[in-house]
């Protein structure tokens, strides 16, 4: 009868609270994405914060030995 009873508790609450998953996310990491164009090496610094979304900073000319 208990257990009845918990399975009718947790059917109710299943119907009136919706559903939620939650999102593992990513972890915090930076990386230099690095570019050769017309024997120049670009480079800039992109992070990738908690949430996935990817930022990067803008384009700087490295020395050429780097790309």
């Amino acid at each position: 009868m208990i257990q009845s009873l918990g399975r009718r508790v947790t059917r109710a609450v299943e119907t009136l609270l919706p559903k939620t998953t939650a999102d593992a996310g990513c972890p915090p990491d930076s990386y230099v994405q690095c570019k050769y164009i017309s024997g120049v090496c670009f480079c800039r610094t992109c992070t990738v914060n908690g949430a996935c979304v990817t930022y990067c900073g803008v384009w700087y000319s490295y020395s050429n030995n780097y790309c």
